[in-house]
């Protein structure tokens, strides 16, 4: 096993900054996911990580120990590409011995063929080893792609987006068996996904990097719940988060009403959410979709809507209601709901979340 650690990492193409000072560490068999949409710095990272890229300012360290100036061969890694990297002219079985046939590796040809079999025998291609890549399917090339870096036996593996190409039902079995193969083997993993559903599923902890830029590092369950900010709140879920930029009001007697920016729309909240939101003021909040409480006709609890889509999605239904210019996105189950219908939406407030208008951070715990 290995750990790594990146200490105010930046990298520049040109003019172009691809990472503004990164910081993080994976330490010793961690499954770490590094998320983020086109452009964040992940590939990137991982390159710089590998010895693939150089830095231009900052440190990588493996087991606390700089790396920059290691060649990529010497670093012990072992890194998965998103294009799969398979030799054609070769069958499976020599795609596997070939990272074993290099001159570091010192290993006999004995040795080679029973690491081959018994690589192929954990991820299930022991039958395909006399194929080609050209006869193989999509969820089995991968696997042959993954066994060529586990075949290795490296401290620490690098995923870049390895089942971004892949339908959504291998996409699902794979992810179970990814954690399956990291428990098996042991290792530390720094694995790079744009894919929400993946980091949620694969991770110990999630890195999420947009723009260069680390905005938040936690648990799954951390991240999800309790994003730092509007950014990281809109990247999970799907439909994605309401966020409504809201107007809070103090009212007489010392309550505090929130108000839907330039609508007649709002409602009165508790004396606790009161001080959860930080007073009055120009705010965002944030409900997931399945957050969202809807009742039919007028209530004193919440905001006056009309329905706009009923949209369904099998055990649920994902609804859009129209509240002034406002649209909402909740999801149901049984909504006995139609188009055109007034509603009341209701915002539970242990399920609000509070964001500052001007730097998008988060102002209170959901």
């Amino acid at each position: 096993m290995a750990s790594v650690t990146l200490e105010n990492v930046r990298k520049k193409y040109g003019t172009v900054q691809a990472l503004r000072g990164i910081s993080f560490e994976c330490v010793e068999n961690e499954f770490l996911v590094i998320l983020g949409p086109s452009g964040a710095g992940k590939t990137s990272t991982l390159k710089m990580i590998a010895g693939l890229e150089p830095v231009t300012e900052g440190e990588i360290c493996l087991d606390g120990k700089p790396v920059s100036a290691i060649p990529p061969e010497e670093r012990g890694i072992a890194m998965v590409f998103e294009t799969y990297a398979l030799y054609p002219h070769m069958s499976v079985f020599e795609n596997l011995a070939f990272p074993l046939k290099s001159k570091q590796s010192h290993l006999s040809k004995e040795e080679i063929t029973k690491r081959v079999r018994e690589t192929a025998e954990t991820l299930q291609i022991g039958c395909l080893l006399n194929r080609k890549p050209a006869e193989l399917s999509g969820g089995q090339k991968q696997r042959v792609s993954l066994g060529r870096a586990l075949i290795r036996k490296t401290g620490l593996l690098l995923m870049d987006e390895p089942i971004s190409h892949l339908d959504a039902k291998l996409r699902h079995r794979m992810r179970r068996e990814l954690k399956k193969y990291h428990r098996t083997f042991e290792s530390t993993v720094v694995y790079v996904t744009h894919d929400y559903l993946e980091a949620l599923a694969l991770a110990d902890r999630i890195v999420v990097l947009n723009e260069g830029r680390i905005h938040q590092i936690g648990a799954p369950g951390d991240v999800y719940h309790k994003p730092a900010d509007t950014f990281v709140a809109a990247l999970f879920g799907q439909p994605r988060i309401n966020l409504v930029p809201i107007v809070a009001r103090d009212i007489s007697g010392g309550g505090l009403r929130l108000d839907f920016e330039g609508e007649a729309a709002g409602w009165t909240v508790s004396d606790a959410f009161k001080k959860k939101a930080g007073g009055a003021g120009a705010v965002t909040i944030g409900v997931r979709p399945q957050h969202l409480r809807l009742a039919k006709g007028d209530s004193a609890d919440g905001i006056a809507g009309e329905v706009y889509v009923v949209e369904n999605l099998g055990v649920q239904q994902r609804v859009e209601i129209k509240v002034g210019r406002t649209v909402l996105n909740a999801l149901c189950r049984d909504a006995d709901v139609a188009i055109g219908q007034k509603i009341t939406v209701q915002f539970p407030e242990d399920r609000i979340m509070v964001f500052d208008r001007m730097s998008g951070r988060r102002r209170t715990a959901a």
